[in-house]
């Protein structure tokens, strides 16, 4: 079975599409086979790989799936991710009860957070939606936020110094929440690619992407263990 993993944000504009690329990306570029589901009617993430494919950049071992609807997302889940290693769904940018069918089907729930107000205020509508959904079908899943879009002058900024204990707040009141301690730095390369250049493992190995790469790469690595602790609470909770 799949591995489902999901990127929501109900602040448009946070970085959960190019989360999904990236993490994406550096799975099949180990020869993961990779699943992407566009649950967003805005389709970002289907411009981007129509992109690719109009410029001859297509990614190995990665294939986009169109499901927006619940009932489309149960199909696609049922039979179309049967023989991937991983599932990424990019959900919608605004609290539905699609976003809701999404975080019932992750097991870990990615939220990008960038160091200002209302990103931080969706991140806790993101925990209570996953908290809701627990609630209802009693499975663990976690929600991880990712600071994303890190740039040296708002590392000073207020918003950014809350967010460490923002989430350890979340955790306190019980959510299943926590921070990534990989975060993902403002990088010309990143917003590259979404203009159909494949995925950031498919560019030239400059210093400048190659520092992107090793970011994605603790990322995904991270995300590993957290699928791993999600096995462990689920089966002692069996």
């Amino acid at each position: 079975m799949p591995r489902i993993i999901s990127s929501v944000s109900s602040k448009g504009g946070a970085g959960k599409t190019t989360i999904v690329i990236l993490i994406g990306g550096e799975w099949a570029s180990k020869g993961k086979r990779v699943l992407l589901i566009e649950n967003d009617e805005k389709g970002n993430l289907l411009e981007w790989w129509q992109r690719c494919e109009q410029k001859g950049n297509l990614p190995e071992n990665m294939d986009i799936e169109v499901a927006l609807t619940p009932r489309k997302l149960d199909e696609a889940l049922q039979d179309r991710a049967r023989g991937y290693d991983y599932v990424i769904i990019d959900s919608p940018g605004l609290q539905t009860s699609r976003t809701s069918a999404v975080i019932r089907a992750s097991e870990v729930i990615l939220v990008p957070v960038q160091p200002n107000q209302d990103e931080i205020k969706a991140a806790g509508q993101a925990a209570e939606a996953i908290g809701d959904a627990t609630d209802e079908d009693h499975k663990f899943r976690l929600h991880v936020n990712i600071a994303t879009r890190i740039t040296l002058p708002n590392r000073q900024l207020e918003a950014y110094r809350t967010i460490r204990p923002f989430v350890a707040n979340l955790q306190a009141a019980g959510y299943d929440s926590m921070l990534a301690e990989t975060e993902l730095n403002e990088r010309n390369c990143y917003r590259e690619i979404r203009n159909g250049y494949g995925t950031l493992q498919m560019l030239e190995h400059t210093p400048a992407i190659l520092k992107g790469r090793l970011e994605v790469r603790a990322l995904t690595e991270e995300i590993e263990k957290v699928l791993h602790s999600v096995d462990e609470k689920r089966s002692e909770n069996a």
